[in-house]
């Protein structure tokens, strides 16, 4: 989408630059005959020099526009093998440690080495394994997903004070087991928006997991939906760890986990957030907090 507004705003100024030009030209042209006495002859040669003159203009316009589009597309390619590399090498990464472990408790369950009393133990850390690998390859699909043209969300009216509230109730047993009690501030009334509903919601839940997730226990923390604007703004912050200014936390595995410890976060969830949240027209920015909490997640979508 980037690229599509960057090769149309380019095509928009070449073209307005070669149309100004001509008209000068043109102009200067009609100053000079009013000026000069000039025969039939030289009238028609004059004409046929501003034509190829103008031809000369538009075909130069031209070639510059094909010049800064194979240049963007190039860039443009060029950055996506990049953030592919980048996603095969932190997909390996991080598929590793949970895979060595459910490959080495299953040849010990396969050999006998563990214990009737230490079975149990094991096929939980298993499932718990195997569960985290497969909550990686399903986010790095979805965030492959929204990456496509292809992929056309199912769009619908969406109270999205019903949707948040949804989502803190489905969070609150881990909320509790995290020792945190979110202060919520959702209106009872209805603010619709239009999105996928679906989309939406994983959107939000993210944001929502992440607060007890990517946080120390026992922090505070806050879910707001109010109107601003003509859009419904939705707020969730906390009191946990604060995001370093010169990092872009909504960039493709780009974690506040410099290491990338494996079953912190891949980096990819805020990712899919933000393409959902820009999908459904809406923005995420986040911003720094000076009352009870050190920052915020902020998401606007437009109110029908």
């Amino acid at each position: 989408m980037k690229l599509r507004r960057k090769i149309v705003v380019w095509f928009l100024l070449i073209t307005l630059a070669a149309g100004i030009l001509n008209a000068v030209i043109d102009g200067v042209f009609d100053m000079f005959m009013q000026t000069v006495a000039a025969d039939e002859a030289s009238v028609l040669i004059s004409a046929a020099v501003l034509i190829v003159i103008s031809a000369v203009i538009f075909v130069m316009s031209g070639v510059v526009f094909y010049l800064i589009v194979k240049k963007a597309v190039q860039e443009e390619s060029e950055r996506q093998v990049r953030e592919k590399d980048l996603i095969y090498a932190a997909v390996a990464h991080d598929l590793k440690t949970p895979m060595t472990s459910v490959q080495g408790f299953a040849k010990a369950l396969a050999d006998g080495k563990i214990t009737p009393d230490e079975q149990r133990e094991a096929a939980e850390i298993i499932y718990r394994k195997s569960n985290s690998m497969n909550e990686m390859v399903n986010t790095l699909f979805e965030y492959a997903k929204l990456g496509t043209e292809e992929y056309k969300p199912v769009m619908s009216q969406v109270n999205i004070c019903s949707l948040v509230r949804d989502v803190t109730a489905e969070s609150y047993c881990d909320f509790e087991e995290h020792g945190i009690e979110p202060e919520i501030d959702i209106p009872d009334d209805e603010i619709i928006v239009q999105g996928d509903k679906n989309e939406l919601k994983r959107a939000v839940t993210n944001l929502v997991v992440n607060v007890y997730k990517h946080n120390p226990d026992g922090i505070n923390a806050g879910i707001s939906v109010s109107r601003a604007n003509g859009k419904a703004v939705i707020r969730i912050a906390d009191s946990g760890t604060e995001i370093p200014a010169d990092m872009d936390i909504f960039e493709p595995f780009v974690t506040e986990n410099a290491s990338r410890t494996p079953g912190q976060g891949t980096g990819l969830g805020l990712a899919v957030t933000k393409r959902i949240i820009e999908r459904s027209g809406g923005r995420i920015y986040t911003v720094s907090c000076s009352d009870e909490y050190t920052k915020a997640f902020v998401i606007e979508l437009q109110e029908m």
